[in-house]
């Protein structure tokens, strides 16, 4: 071998070494992701999610020929005879007998009403693109390559969650551990083994995070930010509250660097901070709020239009009380990560894993949140994300409940996974709280662990 074949060889090996430094945690994360998603995936039975994957599959079904389905509007054939057929996990078939007579639709739940109405398409018109491209291709069930969708969604995810977490210095065993904890939790499990419209949820938030942090930086438009908080609500309106996240991290960062500069303005540079307009970013954060108000107000006049009846009643109504609104506050930050779905008239879960295993998860993000606060420092780069993060964690939940109630006259216990929008924030404070290389091993070890019991089990708890 010449002198310079030799060269020619080791610079390839270089490159490849470098490219395998660069991408190895983000590959390993996207390996675990299409591992558990498939797996579990692969594993389940035709019974339906009872996080509403029968009004989603309603959905899929129609937004083809109607492209939205109408507030009132009755379910489908091809959904009734699912529901009575294959039914809901772990309720069974409800309805009418299988293959009977299905016009009688107030025997099924919600008296036979769609609760899909409040959706715009796009989740919907993207899911059934993809899966039936999937089914077409692999020529697997239609519903599970409508479910297989998930797993793209959790892998973008997790290379928008290592984006968000390099941009923050955090080291990369420390995202591994924690990516690797958002693939094996029972919020994944639900998210993205079934059609689910919380998907995009966590995504989202990631890019108006980051958005927000770059428009601190000076690297961005804020522009960026408004457009995708308008993405963000129109997919689902309970996205408004990484909105909410990002102008409270713009709004906060404003006033820190106001009173940084005795309250003279924001006209010193520094290296994570950029000279411009005093006003441009609660500006911008207001704009946020407002572009994503205005698209969702849009999208309420034309289903309002567009309704047939009433809204489907769902039966899950409570009243507000002050023990219930407070109890809101320590919904979020412990169960987002850990949420599952209670079985009616029971105690027990529908995802059964035995919850002692799933408790760490609980603990992650809560020693993160309060660790990374307790230890902010005065003008530290990141107090800004800690308080914002911090606030929302607690206080986000009897936010939306009050808003709920006081726009709609009524109100129901907030499911835990609806702080999808505010988990990644939660998590990035826990990767900036780590200090110890042990505790970082520790929740890597667990994490693993995690994911091969819910991979080993699958064919237990997927029924």
């Amino acid at each position: 071998m010449s002198i310079a074949q030799s060269n020619t060889q080791a610079t390839r090996l270089l490159r490849v070494t470098t490219i395998v430094r660069r991408i190895w945690v983000p590959l390993l994360l996207i390996v675990a992701s299409f591992a558990m998603s498939w797996t579990v995936t692969a594993n389940h039975s035709d019974a339906m999610s009872p996080v509403d994957e029968w009004v989603y599959v309603d959905y899929l079904e129609k937004v083809p020929e109607q492209g939205i389905v109408h507030q009132g509007e009755e379910i489908g054939e091809e959904a009734l005879d699912r529901m009575a057929c294959d039914g809901v996990k772990p309720y069974g078939p409800m309805g009418a007998p299988c293959g009977g007579d299905y016009d009688q639709v107030e025997n099924f739940p919600f008296a036979g009403i769609t609760s899909a109405d409040a959706y715009t398409p796009i989740y919907f018109a993207v899911t059934r693109v993809v899966g039936d491209a999937i089914h077409t291709v692999t020529g697997i069930d239609q519903l599970d390559g409508w479910r297989l969708t998930g797993s793209l969604w959790l892998a973008g995810t997790m290379i928008l969650f290592y984006w968000l977490f390099r941009l923050w210095s955090v080291p990369k065993l420390t995202t591994l551990a924690l990516g690797l904890a958002v693939v094996g939790s029972p919020f994944a499990w639900w998210t993205f083994t079934y059609v689910s419209t919380d998907a995009p949820s966590m995504a989202v938030s990631i890019l108006m995070l980051v958005a927000a942090m770059k428009l601190v930086r000076g690297q961005w438009s804020g522009w960026w930010l408004v457009v995708f908080s308008a993405l963000a609500v129109l997919i689902k309106i309970t996205n408004i509250l990484g909105v909410c996240l990002a102008a409270l991290y713009l709004l906060i960062t404003w006033i820190t660097e106001w009173k940084r500069t005795n309250w003279t303005g924001i006209r010193t540079r520094r290296p994570d901070f950029v000279e411009k307009s005093s006003w441009a970013l609660p500006g911008f954060g207001i704009a946020a709020l407002l572009g994503a108000g205005i698209v969702e107000g849009l999208w309420l006049v034309i289903r309002s239009l567009q309704s047939t009846g009433d809204v489907a009643e769902q039966g899950v109504s409570i009243p507000l009380t002050k023990i219930e609104l407070i109890s809101q506050v320590a919904n979020f930050l412990p169960g987002t990560l850990t949420s599952n779905v209670n079985i009616s008239g029971s105690t027990s879960f529908a995802y059964a894993i035995p919850s002692f295993i799933v408790a760490p998860l609980s603990w992650i993000c809560i020693a993160g949140v309060i660790g990374a606060f307790w230890s902010a420092r005065k003008n530290d780069a990141q107090s800004s994300m800690v308080v914002s993060v911090a606030l929302a964690s607690f206080f986000f939940a009897p936010m939306l409940a009050l808003v709920l109630y006081i726009a709609t006259g009524s109100y129901f216990p907030l499911p835990p996974r609806y702080g999808a929008s505010i988990l990644a924030g939660i998590l990035l404070l826990a990767g900036i709280s780590i200090r110890n290389r042990w505790a970082t091993w520790i929740i890597l070890g667990y994490s693993v662990v995690l994911i091969g019991i819910v991979m080993a089990t699958a064919p237990t708890y997927a029924p």
